[in-house]
């Protein structure tokens, strides 16, 4: 059997993961208060409930801002979201509450603030919206603060494309398919320990798009990484396509056409299977997609 991936289940009789990753105890949401920038708020309150997290709700303001009270604005109240389909079925068990702590900052520099604030209160998880003046994201590019964070946080990132959607039309996400952006070397392996939580807590249709380099014959053994993954083969899909050199296209083609509620990928597939100046991944999956993506680290 070909062997992708060292194996993430151990021989003891238990069975248990060897080298568990942490989980999201601590959320940070920066925002500008704005629609568009609070439309994260969903998926960090829907983790934070699934895997009883604390909330950290960010806002940096610029100090100048002290001279027009009248230009204040707050977050929207997590009540009404708290309680949305916690009964569902098709829905982890959902704590009815979390802890959630407000952050007002006074700083020039909001990319500054955001990261100290991560680095702080030892952040797991960053959600943000990615948004600039324009309707669209630049083609190469999320925008200067998300670039910033997703740069230099060393905690996991999960970024969405903001749209102006107000806090009483917010829906519960249900991250139900799950796209898997791996390698298929032993950096493979780290990604795919990570995301295996999330898929097990919300019993997640997980679909691995293997990212070969356009330059290999080899296909990658289908059975080797649905073992690897610990799943049987009704919880895991390896897609295979007729031309996987072809891999930006495919992507996106899977992307539009099926239903995926979570991306995930490492930074360094970002950067490795991406040419900056053309073919984001990032940019082109926020561009095609509502779904939000994980960079793992």
């Amino acid at each position: 059997m070909l062997s992708l991936f060292p194996p993430l289940i151990d021989a003891s009789p238990t069975g248990s993961r060897r080298n568990a990753p942490r989980m999201f105890e601590k959320i940070l949401v920066p925002s500008d208060l704005s629609d568009a920038s609070n439309s994260v708020i969903p998926y960090a309150v829907t983790v934070a409930q699934a895997f009883s997290s604390k909330l950290y709700l960010l806002h940096v303001m610029d100090p100048a801002s002290l001279n027009k009270p009248e230009c204040l604005l707050d977050f929207p109240k997590l009540t009404k979201m708290l309680a949305l389909d916690t009964n569902a079925p098709d829905l982890p068990p959902l704590k009815k509450s979390i802890t959630v702590a407000k952050m007002y900052l006074y700083k020039k520099d909001t990319t500054a603030a955001i990261l100290q604030s991560a680095l702080d209160k030892k952040i797991d998880l960053i959600c943000l919206a990615a948004k600039n003046a324009g309707s669209k994201l630049a083609w190469w590019s999320v925008g200067n603060i998300s670039e910033s964070i997703i740069a230099d946080v060393p905690c996991h990132v999960l970024c969405l494309r903001g749209q102006a959607i107000k806090d009483k039309d917010w829906k519960r996400p249900r991250f139900k398919q799950i796209l898997l952006l791996a390698e298929l070397d032993a950096n493979g392996n780290e990604p795919l320990a990570k995301v295996l939580p999330w898929a097990e807590k919300f019993n997640s249709l997980l679909h691995i798009f293997p990212l070969m380099d356009g330059r290999s014959k080899r296909e990658p053994d289908v059975t080797a990484l649905r073992e690897v993954a610990g799943l049987d083969s009704k919880r895991v899909n390896v897609l295979l396509f007729a031309d996987p050199a072809k891999r930006m296209k495919n992507l996106l083609g899977f992307v539009e056409k099926t239903p995926i509620d979570l991306i995930v990928m490492a930074p360094s597939t970002r950067a490795k299977f991406s040419n900056r100046l053309l073919n984001d991944i990032l940019v082109k999956l926020l561009r095609v997609s509502d779904s939000p993506v994980l960079l793992l680290r």
